[in-house]
């Protein structure tokens, strides 16, 4: 199968999971015993999974890195609607106002290293909107972006300070590529995410799950699910 044909396979499969998800997230719901909220919205069942196989608290903290929409595919909205308190933070203008409105905390920036501004490449869908630059995507995928934006940029760290988080019960990471530039902006040894949901899967950038699990062998986590897009890590006891 040639590079262009695995493109549009992959997007067909995405497509295709995508819709299967969404249609088990309509139909498919917990028992209004189990849960205030009972409705999952993550696009590759990331929620349904962590609610049904991980022992978490019921009133616990989630850090949402790259939110997105606010509900549309989010793999937070459940834990907030739940009784669950964090903040959601995105750098793309647009998935910023949506946010707003729709959630407790959230936070207008790309989590980066220096802290100021940066260079955001703006996708015609806020979804995909990402600091990785435009010439560094490939295919039909460079088509994606219509212009480059300047936008603020936090360390995370500088984030979780001011929203006064200490451990984290869920961090969760789909930044469209530098997801593991993230993990590197705040203390792991004072916040130690008991979860940790993070995107390896970029629509026009490489596969990168081979470096993410090489990163993740070092600390103590333990794979526990593998979704299209995103690996699922889950703390262990040292």
């Amino acid at each position: 199968m040639s590079g262009g044909a695995m493109v549009l396979f992959k997007v067909a499969q995405s497509v295709a999971l995508r819709q299967w998800h969404g249609l088990k997230n309509n139909f498919s719901r917990l028992n209004e015993q189990d849960a205030k909220y009972v409705r999952f919205h993550s696009q590759f069942g990331e929620d349904r999974y962590i609610y049904h196989n991980i022992d978490l608290p019921a009133n616990g903290t989630f850090v949402d890195v790259g939110a997105g929409h606010p509900i549309h595919l989010s793999n937070t909205y459940f834990f907030e609607k739940n009784g669950w308190t964090g903040v959601c933070i995105d750098a793309d203008p647009k998935q910023y106002e949506l946010l707003k409105a729709a959630r407790a905390n959230v936070e207008w920036a790309a989590v980066a290293a220096e802290e100021g501004e940066i260079e955001l490449s703006q996708a015609y869908d806020s979804t995909y909107s990402s600091t990785v630059r435009k010439d560094e995507y490939q295919g039909i995928a460079k088509g994606n972006f219509k212009h480059t934006i300047r936008v603020p940029s936090l360390r995370l760290e500088t984030i979780l300070t001011k929203h006064k988080i200490g451990a984290i019960d869920i961090l969760d990471i789909d930044v469209e590529g530098t997801e593991l530039d993230v993990w590197q902006t705040f203390d792991y040894d004072k916040h130690k995410p008991r979860v940790v949901v993070i995107e390896y899967s970029t629509f026009g950038l490489a596969d990168n799950s081979a470096t993410i699990k090489a990163f993740f062998a070092t600390l103590p986590y333990e794979l526990v699910h593998v979704t299209h897009t995103n690996l699922i890590y889950l703390g262990v006891a040292v």
